[in-house]
């Protein structure tokens, strides 16, 4: 069974700001070890994050390019449908609904207000999805385990 993940855009932003915890999500999907579900509203939260006049001169436009082509081409698109459940940051609704809607197995993000908010962990859990960091990510796929 291929492992099915959203990846939150914090950690894309930081594999583009060329991040060492984060690159490997990059070069994991590229290499095929895991298929990454994304939705119009997530890429458009990229293209929108990536724009920022804080992170534009950090950031290659050429690797964003590729980041989102990657994704594009790569990722499965899936049309949200599904309210999720409350969270703490209702901007990280997109994020929990994609992953419900492309019946992900874990969501990799470094964003506290969904990983250390126990009541959306177990409201995501009951739809079989869990809430991951990087490490967790890539502990699953050196294992090859959900």
């Amino acid at each position: 069974m291929t492992l099915r993940v959203v990846i939150d855009t914090n950690i894309w932003i930081r594999a583009l700001l060329g991040g060492q915890v984060s690159l490997p999500v990059l070069m994991a999907l590229r290499a095929g070890k895991y298929q990454g579900i994304i939705s119009d509203a997530l890429m458009d939260e990229l293209r929108e994050v990536v724009q920022r006049p804080r992170l534009k001169g950090r950031i290659d436009p050429f690797d964003a390019n590729e980041l989102l082509e990657l994704l594009e081409w790569y990722g499965e698109t899936v049309e949200l449908r599904t309210v999720p459940p409350r969270c703490r940051d209702p901007e990280d609704h997109p994020v929990l609904s994609t992953a419900i809607d492309g019946k992900a197995n874990a969501i990799v993000t470094g964003d506290d207000d969904l990983r250390a908010d126990d009541q959306l962990r177990t409201a995501m859990a009951d739809y079989g999805i869990q809430l991951w960091g990087v490490q967790s990510l890539l502990a699953a796929i050196a294992n090859d385990r959900l």
